[in-house]
């Protein structure tokens, strides 16, 4: 009963604060239609949030059991956890005493150089990146090789670059992203009317995308767009 009483009064404060906002105010401040949508809108939101405390709580328990035991395989999950979840730095120390405790294990080896990569440490997300696709050179449906040319290009080596993409287009065909990370590294060497072209694929594969990928693959058409006008 306290709960439903809770939820009212907040749905009445959301309410209260929305019915300040221009535009949509008149319509959300205190009217019944308002109050409709307050509550909805406010479920939603618990919803969320009931969820991310939920996985939150889980990833929390699970990386205590793995910690129980310390070993390459249990540090490597527990890395691999806390990236997923945006800890990266945190995540780093596991990671990198997973793949030096299993270095044939390639998800150790990508997850480190995707970790190191996003904190900005190129040429050690490029050596890590490197094993990965050593040992194989498919890890991750070809996502190893997209972020070896992501390294690669943002360590200057344009061309090394290239073959990482031409290598993902072989075994994959083209993606968006790897048209527009073809376009940059043939922008960077120069090579204008090639990079052009690439830029203009960019849209026309955003096109052919499933309906699910349309929001993620959209991002890299209007980067193409903005890159081919500079």
């Amino acid at each position: 009963m306290l709960r439903l009483l809770g939820f009212f009064v907040m749905v009445f404060i959301l309410s209260r604060v929305l019915g300040y906002l221009p535009i949509v105010g008149p319509f959300l401040g205190g009217s019944f239609i308002g109050l409709w949508v307050c509550a909805m809108l406010l479920s939603w939101m618990l919803s969320k949030y009931g969820d991310r405390a939920l996985r939150a709580r889980r990833d929390a328990a699970q990386i205590r059991q793995l910690g129980a035991v310390e070993t390459p395989h249990s540090n490597g999950k527990i890395g691999s956890l806390l990236l997923a979840q945006g800890r990266v730095r945190k995540s780093l120390p596991y990671l990198e005493k997973a793949a030096e405790g299993e270095p044939d294990v390639a998800e150790w080896n990508y997850r480190l150089g995707c970790a190191r990569l996003a904190v900005g440490d190129r040429d050690a997300a490029l050596e890590a990146l490197r094993d990965c696709v050593t040992l194989d050179e498919e890890y991750a449906y070809g996502a190893a090789q997209m972020r070896l040319a992501e390294a690669l290009a943002r360590t200057g080596q344009l061309q090394d670059a290239l073959l990482a993409l031409a290598t993902f287009e072989r075994n994959h065909g083209p993606s968006p992203e790897s048209a527009f990370r073809r376009g940059e590294a043939h922008r960077g060497l120069g090579e204008k009317d090639a990079a052009r072209e690439a830029y203009r694929e960019v849209p026309m594969l955003v096109a052919q995308a499933a309906r699910y990928q349309k929001k993620s693959t959209g991002l890299w058409a209007l980067r193409a767009r903005i890159a081919s006008l500079l």
